[in-house]
């Protein structure tokens, strides 16, 4: 008789937050199968850790899907599972007075998802960070207006799939945009969107900033 085959069991991973709110590692990467701890190095102050934007959920804590996590002060929270594969999630950290992030935690090998998020061209996710060639793409949820979001800042930073550095991208009413990969360390990649149907010509929409690689 054959015998079963057990399930897959990942590895734990830990993240470090130190007496400033920083995260060390700044952008974790886990398996699909990994789960992921945080350890609070401050004697003091508990920290919250907060999920951001479309991530926000997709890691399962003590049985539920969890948006923040309290890590008390010289202790842990975890272990945290990821409830989606090939994402990427973005978080920041409270601890005290300080404020840290965002830092990301790229399961597997996917995106960060950026949606924008009505007619004015606002997006839920303002700050956002991804590892060094990690992956993201914008989710226009407009049902009638295209948005261009125009890149700002360090050049030559994001690359399409054809490996062409990209300037501005065009996002069709209702769809995600073409997958976009982050190449560099400590690169601040600004980003503006304007909408096609909006009185003054799409200008003065969302804006935000997009980390890359930090270390």
């Amino acid at each position: 008789m054959a015998t079963p085959k057990e399930a897959l069991t990942g590895a734990s991973q830990t993240i470090n937050i130190n007496q400033h709110a920083k995260a060390s590692p700044k952008n974790q990467g886990i398996g699909n199968q990994d789960t992921v701890t945080f350890e609070n190095n401050d004697p003091n102050d508990a920290a919250t850790v907060t999920f951001l934007g479309a991530g926000a959920g997709g890691f399962s804590y003590n049985g539920s899907p969890a948006t923040s996590v309290n890590v008390p002060a010289g202790g842990s929270a975890g272990p945290l599972t990821p409830l989606t594969s090939n994402v990427t999630v973005d978080y920041q950290v409270q601890a005290g007075s300080d404020a840290g992030g965002p830092f990301s935690i790229e399961v597997g090998t996917g995106p960060l998802e950026i949606d924008i998020v009505d007619d004015g061209g606002n997006t839920n996710l303002g700050n956002a960070a991804i590892p060094n060639n990690g992956t993201l793409f914008f989710k226009n949820e407009s049902t009638d207006d295209t948005a261009t979001i125009t890149f700002g800042g360090d050049r030559d930073v994001l690359y399409d799939q054809n490996g062409n550095a990209v300037t501005s991208q065009q996002v069709s009413p209702g769809t995600s945009g073409a997958l976009l990969t982050g190449r560099g360390s400590n690169k601040d990649v600004t980003y503006s969107v304007s909408m096609s149907l909006q009185p003054d010509g799409g200008l003065g929409g969302g804006n935000g900033t997009i980390k890359v690689g930090q270390t």
